[in-house]
């Protein structure tokens, strides 16, 4: 069957650019590029691309100028905004995107894009057996006949809403030769078309149901009663010329013949380049061309009793392995290079020769690499030590720039260097799906990540000298080896404990539905936001809070808003509650345990921006702690050993104690050394009364100050939070500036240094770059501000507990304790304790952690155990 898809990139770019520019948050290159339309667009295309059969494929635009119908019409299209300036700098590259895929485009100076679209649907309905057109502009919908469906934009393209010959009259109440009629009554705001004023949707639905047009209408005004036909007889003239500037061309230039528009559904080799230029790293990914160059130096090793004694005592790995988590990944082999060889080891002289294993556990042997913490799972969970990694060019990167680390060593390579290396899915995917390849391409594969590892060391190393982050990059290293361990001995739960605990959240959570219906007088799907906000505001008429696009917002902050004066909000905010503690936490962790019910969570070493970890399958950071009801999952997180424990140490308030110590308040490090309770001094101070006497409420509001003052909170922020006037919200803030004048002074230098370098430093010189610090959209730069206020202090509280894990480790292997390091969630570190060692491991995690390093101010952490995660707490 023969298709052609005709696509409106005027609607399209537009949809793509105004999605993210009122909120702020518009991509750009590290050049200063504006990219989010073309990122935008480049996806709808990619979309459209992957979803139809496509065989013919045109794309039309707007030139921008003056066309026939401004001329016709002086006030044609006259309430459109000017160009955005951040707009118009990215059409050409979004045309050059199309190039790069050959796709055909075309704008004139006389018609319009829907012009365009109709004379290319009319000149292909003879050959072509469907014709589908993309747009959002509902004027295309006049061309709607047996062959040709109009797909109207709703979600960018991931959703479309079809409109077919068939469909039609159901959803617009008319049918497609009335579309310009219906425009002639009603006008056409978007376009500033008149139409007849007075007259509104529903009247002319039901004119042009009684009458097949506008000229029927006129033929027969006699028939049209009251106000109706004044109205009709006032507005003749602007009907008819509303309906002709609404007619769509059929007739205009195109310079293509059919045939050129023939999409050839293939990778472009320039497509790779076009977004490495965008920086788009995720979509470089998909279109990764790289190819492997031939190593024919490369030793294919299989003898089981090779000698592996005669390598260098520096070598470079590459843990050749294929499973998207790695923690259950198949080994296939290593790659290893000195200074003479370039061996690739299979997997079964990898796991049986002892030679190879002795030089991988020697001292001696300085070992390179990407990812040590995969690397080191894999093997030593089958019992293959790595002793001595010095370099990893995975945490160098991260190290050097956050934005530079990737798993993927291609994508973190292009960062510092051309490189025509292909990306994982290039080597590992076919036809959209994961397979083997042979031995030849692995095993060179794997040999040119070796390459690469060495050709980048020198330069690496130089920018970690440069930066002054030896020291923290040797931290990292470690932890990659502490984490590992944590990895592999993972978390036990109670399988029968979770399902109990679901089944109680179940119970709740019917209850609370139950009540919803309760409330609406009638049972529905009370998971589709769409249906709930119908009952809401529509049939129990509550307060409209917010809309979006595809109707009514019911999200928490809005049923929040509503539980004051409304029931049914707060019974379905419990609903939501429990539902997703269910779906999230009970279900969650019951399919990601293991045979043994031990969970392996996989920690993100190089991720986050800000130097903390995260974690994945399952996210232990997100474990429920702010409610009572949320906690009760930690009861199932339980000790291997008989009678064990589980004991969590817990930092308090170490981001608090950064700030005092990094900006030297003498305030702050008074209050710190005499014991006080931070938030009651705080209390005191601001609102003028003794210490001794201040209220729960007092301390809460202080403490919502403090933490709020880290994360650069606006007075209307803190207004939010503590639910006063912001004029209020702003006293408070400047009587806190004045206590803690040096707090004021620090967060302020961290800005302007920002502004000047572009980047903030912790403690130990981990970089935050901050792109938007200077960009004059004013959101952009507010939040490039507050970021700058709080990376000092988040990323030295990250540094120190990183530090912390590994002394505490170091120390827990030189007493030769059976207890284990199992989690690290935040501030908190939480150990699986056997009870004979409960009172060492307690000394060790206090010294360690309360010592780890220096600060002007005492570092104080809560040691509580119990038989579960609950009852540390």
């Amino acid at each position: 069957m023969k298709k052609i898809t005709l696509i409106d990139g005027n609607s399209l770019m537009f949809r793509a650019f105004y999605a993210t520019y009122y909120t702020g948050k518009m991509m750009q290159t590290s050049q200063g590029l504006y990219t989010n339309a073309i990122y935008g667009f480049v996806n709808m295309i990619n979309s459209l691309l992957e979803k139809k059969d496509i065989n013919y494929v045109f794309v039309a635009f707007d030139a921008g100028k003056q066309t026939f119908r401004h001329q016709e019409y002086k006030e044609y299209k006259g309430t459109r905004t000017k160009l955005p300036e951040e707009l118009k700098v990215q059409i050409p590259y979004i045309k050059e995107y199309l190039d790069v895929l050959e796709i055909k485009h075309f704008e004139s100076l006389e018609y319009e894009a829907d012009d365009l679209i109709a004379t290319m649907a009319n000149l292909c309905k003879d050959k072509f057996d469907e014709i589908h057109i993309v747009s959002g502009d509902k004027d295309l919908l006049q061309l709607v006949d047996d062959k040709i469906t109009v797909h109207l934009t709703k979600s960018g393209v991931k959703e479309l809403d079809e409109n077919n010959i068939s469909n039609f009259k159901e959803k617009n109440n008319i049918y497609p030769n009335q579309v310009t009629d219906y425009k002639g009554l009603i006008g056409d705001t978007s376009d500033n078309l008149p139409g007849i004023r007075g007259i509104g949707p529903k009247t002319a639905i039901q004119l042009l149901t009684d009458y097949k047009d506008l000229e029927d209408i006129y033929l027969n005004i006699e028939e049209v009663k009251g106000r109706t036909k004044t109205l009709l007889e006032g507005g003749k003239e602007e009907a008819y010329k509303t309906k002709y500037l609404a007619t769509l061309v059929k007739d205009a230039y195109i310079p293509y013949e059919i045939e050129d528009l023939n999409y050839q559904n293939y990778e472009h080799p320039k497509l790779y380049r076009f977004y490495k230029e965008m920086e788009f790293n995720s979509l470089m990914k998909q279109a990764d061309q790289g190819e492997i160059e031939e190593n024919p130096n490369l030793e294919i090793i299989e003898d089981l009793n090779y000698d592996f004694s005669k390598l260098d005592k520096e070598i470079t790995l590459s843990l050749e392995t294929y499973y998207e988590n790695y923690y259950n990944n198949q080994i296939l082999g290593l790659a290893i290079k000195d200074k003479k060889h370039h061996l690739f080891v299979s997997k079964d002289v990898l796991l049986k020769n002892k030679s190879l294993h002795e030089i991988l556990a020697n001292e001696e042997t300085k070992i390179s690499l990407f990812d040590y913490k995969k690397t080191y799972v894999l093997l030593k969970k089958r019992g293959i030590n790595l002793k001595n990694v010095t370099f990893d060019l995975l945490l160098a990167a991260y190290l050097i720039n956050p934005s530079y680390s990737n798993d993927d060593i291609q994508v973190v390579a292009q960062n510092f260097l051309e490189t025509n290396i292909p990306q994982y899915d290039t080597i590992y995917k076919e036809n959209k799906k994961y397979h083997i390849p042979s031995l030849d391409i692995y095993s060179q594969y794997a040999a040119a990540k070796n390459d690469l590892i060495n050709k980048l060391k020198k330069q690496v190393l130089a920018e970690i000298k440069e930066n002054e982050i030896e020291d923290l990059f040797k931290i990292e290293i470690e932890l990659s080896k502490v984490l590992g361990d944590m990895e592999i001995c993972g978390l036990l739960i109670d399988p029968l404990k979770l399902k109990e605990i679901g089944e109680e959240f179940e119970v709740e959570a019917n209850k609370y539905q139950d009540e919803v219906f309760m409330y609406a007088g009638e049972k529905f799907n009370l998971n589709s936001y769409k249906v709930l906000g119908e009952i809401l505001f529509e049939k129990l008429k509550l307060p409209v809070y917010k809309k979006t696009k595809t109707g009514y917002s019911t999200n928490s902050e809005v049923l929040e808003k509503l539980a004051y004066r409304y029931p049914i909000a707060k019974a379905i905010l419990e609903y939501r509650s429990y539902n997703k503690l269910i779906t999230t936490y009970v279900n969650g962790l019951l399919e990601v345990k293991d045979e043994n019910n031990y969970l392996h969570p996989v920690y993100k070493q190089a991720l986050t921006t800000t130097g903390r970890l995260s974690s994945i399958e399952p996210n232990i950071q997100n474990i429920p702690i702010r409610t009572e009801t949320g906690q009760t999952i930690r009861k199932v997180f339980v000790s291997r050993f008989k009678d064990g424990l589980i004991l969590s140490a817990d930092y308090s308030q170490i981001e608090l104690r950064v700030l005092a110590s990094l900006s030297e308040d003498p305030k702050m490090i008074e209050f710190y050394n005499q014991g006080l309770d931070i938030h009651r001094a705080t209390a005191a101070s601001i609102y003028g009364i003794d210490y001794n006497m201040i209220k729960p409420s007092q301390r809460r509001d202080a403490k919502t100050i403090n933490f709020g003052i880290i994360y650069g909170m606006s007075a209307w922020g803190l207004s939010e939070a503590l639910n006063i006037n912001p004029k209020d919200a702003s006293d408070y803030i400047e009587r806190y500036f004045e206590i803690f004048k040096g707090a004021k002074e620090f967060l302020d230098n961290q800005v302007a240094s920002a502004r000047e370098k572009g980047y903030t430093k912790t403690l130990l010189n981990r970089r935050r770059y901050i792109d938007n610090i200077n960009s004059p959209n004013i959101n952009l730069r507010n939040f490039g501000e507050r970021t700058a206020m709080n990376a000092p202090i988040q990323g030295t509280a990250a540094d120190i507990i990183k530090l912390a894990m590994n002394k505490v480790k170091a120390k827990m292997v030189e007493a030769k304790l059976e207890s284990l390091l199992i989690a690290q969630v935040h501030d908190e570190l939480v150990f699986d304790v056997k009870p004979n060692e409960l009172e060492i491991l307690k000394d060790i995690v206090k010294t360690e952690m309360e010592n780890v390093i220096k600060l002007n101010v005492p570092l104080v952490i809560e040691i509580n155990y119990g038989k579960n995660w609950y009852e540390t707490k």
